[in-house]
């Protein structure tokens, strides 16, 4: 359901991260790669994906609280501080990275790992930029108040 009073998403964030794990996982079949350090790297990769699910999980409980939908294209009615969101004022597009990431590690991919860095630049440009300048249009003092105390990506 969207709202008139909407972000305005070109695609869901979700697809974005999706889209370029699929990406790392097509080049990773056709050029094989693996970290030097397999165990270990394995074990960090879980440690990231389970941190990035835990993340997530927080911050729509966060965003619950306050009525908001974790669905950016959706408008919202109040603007979440609390919960995670006074860590980083992205927690699920960091958590989705994190898992990204992490899955890169725990599959021995560097082409799924290297692939979490551009779905970051790509969400950067793409999707905080307009969720940055919709907050901002919406909640102007609230959200510069919020800017100056908390930091984008933690």
């Amino acid at each position: 359901m969207e709202s008139r009073d909407a972000v305005g998403m070109p695609f869901p964030p979700p697809l974005t991260v999706t889209l370029f794990g699929v990406g790392g996982g097509v080049l990773e079949w056709l050029w094989p790669t693996a970290f030097t350090l397999r165990a270990g790297v394995s074990w960090a990769g879980i440690v990231l994906v389970a941190l990035g699910v835990v993340l997530v999980l927080l911050a729509i409980v966060a965003l619950r609280r306050v009525g908001a939908s974790p669905d950016p294209r959706v408008g919202v009615a109040a603007l979440a501080k609390g919960g995670v969101y006074r860590l980083g004022r992205n927690p699920i597009y960091l958590g989705m990275l994190l898992a990204h990431l992490g899955a890169g590690l725990w599959l021995d991919s560097v082409w799924i790992a290297a692939s979490s860095l551009l779905a970051w630049a790509v969400l950067q440009r793409t999707i905080v930029a307009r969720e940055e300048a919709y907050l901002a249009a919406r909640f102007p003092a609230e959200y510069a108040a919020y800017v100056r105390r908390v930091r984008r990506w933690f």
